[in-house]
């Protein structure tokens, strides 16, 4: 078996290889980028390398890793972010794959210049917990994986008939050129206190949204004080044919709580989710809003926000958003009918090399992770 590295003309096999591995959780769901595999990294990066294991002409495993500028120590460095590995059940493959792994990792590091590496796994994942987080041998050489932060993926799927937007009149207005310099200055302000953040300056931010294709700065919603000083903001996106999760089959918990959604659909009071394909023979994704750059001075201002992004979702769109541990703004209100997934981010470093001081307990510094970014 070799390991190269991708490119554009292996796309296609890399999609349908990727699509064979559907997640695991409450809902086992296929992820499907039709069309172009490194869509998704391309909004995060142009520094970007995919691995892919061969053998026999066949495809075996692969990862990717990208590269990006964020605010780490206390100062802007390149980082590497490991997503998508996967190794088919093949035990020659897992097990070339242990020897490729930390060679591969080194290579990055080399030709970027990072000197640290992250990767978000969900805490519902048993089986890659089991062979990453807590592996039952120690000789394979595998790189270590230390958690640095935990936090929950919260999806909105309605309101409850008694809830009120606790401040119904807050202006809220849309991403413009007349507050655009107001916009940049209250999120850079606001990153200053996150770990991996992606925006600092006017520039950084420019560069983050010329990127990420499919948002513009009239899709933020902006909200402003009675001294019309920002005090709130959120970019909602969705990422139809960059990368569909398509729901194969719902636990028992998962399916129960579907059935309530589609009977709170018939009140007003709820969206619906997805119809697995076990039941209707038909691959379709589900319907995801992220809610990003998502920024708030309490947790009124913040429900307020969700009302209006809510709101203005189709009716077939649930809301998605990531919610730090420490964040507790930014928490379920309570009147809400949501769900929520437990994810970790995680360091990813060589045995032979100390732990940096930033990982200390200590440092209850919030991340930057968006939703999208985290699947």
């Amino acid at each position: 078996m070799k390991l190269e590295i991708a490119t554009p003309e292996d796309s296609a096999a890399l999609v349908e290889f990727y699509k064979s591995f559907p997640s695991r959780g409450l809902v086992e769901m296929k992820i499907d980028r039709d069309g172009n595999f490194f869509a998704p990294y391309d909004i995060q990066s142009d520094q970007h390398l995919t691995y892919q294991l061969k053998g026999d002409n066949k495809l075996e495993g692969m990862a990717s890793f990208v590269v990006r500028d964020v605010l780490l120590d206390n100062r802007v460095q390149p980082v590497a972010f490991g997503r998508d590995l996967r190794i088919s059940s093949n035990r020659r493959a897992i097990l070339e794959w242990s020897n490729h792994f930390l060679p591969a990792m080194e290579e990055v590091r080399r030709l970027y210049g990072t000197n640290y590496m992250f990767t978000t796994l969900s805490m519902g994942e048993v089986q890659a917990l089991n062979a990453f987080v807590r592996p039952r041998s120690m000789k394979r050489p595998l790189p270590h994986y230390y958690l640095f932060r935990r936090f929950n993926m919260i999806s909105v799927h309605g309101r409850l008939p008694w809830a009120s937007n606790p401040l119904p009149h807050m202006r809220i207005r849309h991403g413009s050129d007349a507050n655009k310099d107001a916009l940049i200055y209250y999120i850079a302000q606001k990153s200053l206190d996150h770990d991996l953040a992606t925006v600092w300056d006017a520039h950084s931010f420019n560069d983050k949204l010329e990127r990420w294709k499919g948002l513009k700065l009239e899709d933020f919603l902006i909200a402003f004080d009675k001294d019309e000083n920002i005090v709130g903001c959120v970019a909602p996106w969705s990422s139809g044919g960059l990368q569909d999760f398509i729901p194969m089959h719902y636990s028992l918990k998962a399916h129960n709580f579907r059935q309530f959604l589609k009977f709170g659909k018939m009140l007003g009071w709820t969206r619906t989710l997805t119809k697995p394909y076990s039941r209707l023979k038909i691959e379709a994704s589900m319907n995801f809003k992220y809610l990003n750059f998502l920024f708030a001075d309490n947790g009124d201002i913040f429900e307020s926000l969700l009302w209006k992004a809510f709101d203005d979702a189709r009716e077939n769109e649930f809301l998605v958003y990531n919610q730090m541990r420490s964040e507790y703004i930014f928490r379920r209100p309570r009147t809400w009918i949501s769900g929520k997934m437990p994810f970790g981010v995680y360091l990813l470093h060589p045995p032979d090399r100390e732990p940096p001081a930033f990982l200390n307990p200590t440092n209850e510094r919030s991340i930057e992770m968006e939703p999208f970014f985290a699947l």
